[in-house]
């Protein structure tokens, strides 16, 4: 029995386009809130993101997966709620290739994967828990998708929005998602001033060093390098 709810569209594209280029460890320095650090992943080098399509499982039973992956797009992250079993792996080889013909982009499962030999080297990120050689069966229990589910402590629905790293992942909020945009543009602009302001000083050492350098010719004694602006650096020479 498989209880397919509603999925809620929370987010515009362009709020999405917004929260895309975010990094997990930039979102921690404006909250605490949404983490979850706790789970391993297949490939610690990407990033992820995209809307979110839940599935909670009854304990042991792996069926509802399938029709879980039939209800997400390309790009979407499936999360899986295995109702606390650590112990039977709900996904593997044969999953990772159900999900690479969907196109999702990644995988969040608050319990246990095998095959992980495989899924090291399938283009597919799964975030787990443990590792089994047994696995869940097709037990036709009861299953939910899109409904809530919790993984490390965080509740997630189908429709949120969430970004993956190999430091964890986040469930990102609107209020979160206001926040940190006007403080991602702020970053920006102050990273964008320093490398100008970084720059210059590098171009100041250069016309010094190679000043320094005519120097050895008898033409310049001494050297002094100011600036009549912030932008303008010149400099002043005595023979």
């Amino acid at each position: 029995m498989i209880r397919i709810v509603d999925k809620k569209m929370k987010y515009t594209n362009e709020t999405m386009e917004l929260m895309q280029p975010l990094h997990t460890s930039t979102i921690g320095h404006f909250t605490d809130f949404g983490f979850v650090n706790d789970l391993k992943t297949t490939h610690p080098g990407n990033k992820i993101s995209g809307t979110v399509v839940t599935v909670k499982l009854s304990n042991g039973d792996g069926k509802p997966i399938t029709e879980a992956l039939n209800e997400t797009e390309a790009g979407d992250i499936l999360i899986i709620d295995t109702s606390g079993n650590k112990t039977h792996a709900c996904w593997g080889e044969f999953r990772s290739l159900q999900a690479l013909a969907t196109k999702v982009s990644g995988v969040i499962i608050n319990g246990a994967i095998t095959d992980l030999d495989t899924l090291w080297q399938v283009n597919l990120p799964v975030y787990y828990e443990t590792v089994s050689a047994k696995t869940t069966k097709p037990l036709n229990l009861e299953a939910e998708i899109h409904g809530l589910v919790s993984v490390g402590g965080v509740v997630f629905e189908s429709g949120d929005y969430v970004i993956a790293t190999r430091m964890g992942f986040i469930n990102l909020t609107h209020w979160i998602t206001r926040k940190l945009s006007k403080k991602h543009g702020e970053k920006k602009s102050e990273k964008k001033f320093e490398g100008a302001r970084f720059k210059r000083k590098l171009q100041i050492i250069e016309v010094r060093g190679t000043m320094s350098s005519c120097s050895s010719g008898g033409g310049v004694d001494l050297i002094i390098v100011s600036s009549n602006s912030r932008h303008n650096p010149f400099i002043q020479t005595f023979m």
